[in-house]
């Protein structure tokens, strides 16, 4: 009799705590590859080309700050203000590559570890979202403020056609409005494909890793 129990314990299917074991095995062999199936590869190169990007755009704008705009005032003090932003768009971008840096060392609590980096991520990436709104709500303000005068003088009541014309300012502030939620929705659903599907996919990895438990 004892030697039946010991071959139908031995027969048994491994607990739970093995499967758990096998599953953090798994997701640290992938984190650790440089292929494709890996989520964090393919976020850090995405996330470089787009700092590529910014960088190349701020050069682009100190270019046209020093040679298109060198005898326009207005000219180089908007590039300025471009420069500006993107600058604070590279920092954002920089601090996601950190983030990624450091999922990538791999910790003994791989879940909690890479949870809070997940949504750290995340929320650089709704800051970034932010920023795009601003940033765009600002150029605007800008060029209202420098050309003031003008929009003023087009808005003077002692216009023939004044009514005609606040018409027109409220209309191509709707546009404008239209504008900038049309681009808050095409940068989430950029930073959707780029960003947001390997996260999800790393999420639905911890879930599975959480689910024996």
């Amino acid at each position: 009799m004892e030697l039946d129990d010991f071959r139908r314990q031995w027969q048994a299917p491994p607990a739970h705590p093995t499967d758990s074991f096998t599953t953090e095995q798994t997701l640290r062999a992938m984190l650790a590859s440089s292929t494709s199936t890996n989520p964090l590869f393919r976020l850090r190169k995405n996330a470089t080309k787009e700092l590529s990007w910014v960088v190349m755009a701020f050069i682009l704008s100190g270019f046209n700050a020093l040679i298109f705009g060198r005898h326009e005032v207005n000219l180089q003090r908007f590039a300025v203000c471009v420069m500006l932003l993107l600058v604070v768009v590279g920092v954002i971008v920089y601090r996601r590559l950190q983030v990624l840096k450091e999922m990538e060392t791999q910790t003994d609590n791989l879940y909690s570890f890479l949870k809070t980096r997940i949504s750290r991520f995340r929320r650089l990436m709704r800051l970034h979202d932010y920023v795009g709104v601003v940033s765009i709500s600002m150029l605007v303000f800008i060029v209202l403020v420098v050309r003031s005068e003008d929009v003023l003088e087009y808005l003077n009541p002692a216009q023939a056609a004044w009514q005609w014309h606040w018409a027109i300012g409220l209309g191509v502030s709707g546009v404008f409005v239209a504008v900038v939620y049309a681009s808050y929705a095409m940068g989430k659903k950029e930073h959707q494909r780029r960003y947001g599907r390997h996260l999800d996919q790393l999420e639905a990895a911890l879930r599975e890793l959480e689910a024996p438990e």
